[in-house]
């Protein structure tokens, strides 16, 4: 189970590359003929807009996690469930572990989160007293800003209903040329091909869908190569407006030394509510 958790863990953390941040507040429709470099610089402000009101901040929810273990045949293996509360915790959002494969946590689990929990809490206190962005960091953390954008050429490729939402569906490819590379994450950003859905009333992100056009290696190929990786992030409009995530699946093949790992990730977040609602 340890070895397990810790895959899951590795797993999350390639996930994040569907982990395209939400939008922001309102920016008014657009009347007439759009490009596609308008649509998204468009997004892109809403989404920047929203990050700095904090607007994820001001909700609860609950976050379901599967991660199944597959074969060489995509066959699953092995299965684990997890069920979290999501909320703000000194000013970032945490995810509390409640449950396991559906069953409340043992007193061993409860002593585990308290210390993470704590852990977390003083992670974010020291971060604030040197000044630093509370949240975190996240190596493999993907915002959906204009650094990220930059990277790929968008051309419109038609309009359809997602979700009850009208919205432009945007296709997406790397630029030609060197693409930047500040941390790993980007090596396999600058590889990743696929398709933005926009809200057309708003411009919120309504659905991000990827996959790597080729492999990634890491530490030259040797250690490590990222094939055949897909994912989809879908998201959800409050009543405020907010758009928050809704469900991420994400499908990883990782091949580490001479072993493979291959996963299965899906997260669903439920019971969106203000902050205090049921109090």
């Amino acid at each position: 189970m340890k070895r397990m958790n810790r895959t899951v863990r590795s797993g999350l953390k390639l996930a994040s590359l569907a982990a395209l941040l939400m939008s922001a507040a309102p920016a008014g429709a657009q009347t007439g003929a759009v490009s596609a470099d308008d649509i998204v610089a468009r997004a892109v402000e809403r989404a920047d807009g929203q990050r700095e009101s904090k607007a994820d901040l001001a909700f609860e929810s609950v976050l379901h996690a599967t991660t199944e273990r597959l074969t060489a045949e995509l066959e699953v293996e092995e299965v684990e469930r997890a069920t979290y509360r999501q909320y703000p915790l000194v000013g970032v959002l945490y995810e509390e572990l409640i449950a396991r494969d559906g069953e409340p946590l043992d007193e061993d689990s409860v002593r585990d989160e308290v210390e993470r929990k704590e852990a977390f809490v003083r992670e974010v206190r020291d971060r604030v007293s040197r000044g630093e962005d509370p949240a975190p960091e996240v190596e493999t953390r993907v915002d959906f800003d204009r650094e990220f954008v930059d990277r790929y050429r968008f051309t419109l490729e038609g309009e359809d209903t997602l979700n009850g939402h009208p919205a432009w569906i945007l296709h997406m490819e790397p630029r030609s040329g060197d693409l930047p590379v500040r941390r790993s994450i980007d090596t396999a950003l600058n590889k990743a091909v696929g398709r933005l859905w926009i809200a057309q009333d708003d411009y919120g992100l309504v659905r991000a869908e990827f996959r790597l056009a080729e492999p990634v290696r890491f530490w030259g190929g040797f250690l490590g190569t990222l094939r055949d990786t897909t994912g989809r992030m879908e998201y959800t409009r409050v009543a405020d407006g907010t758009w928050l995530p809704a469900r991420l699946e994400v499908r990883i093949d990782l091949r580490i030394l001479f072993g493979n790992i291959r996963r299965r990730i899906v997260r669903e977040w439920s019971g969106y509510a203000p902050l205090g609602a049921s109090e």
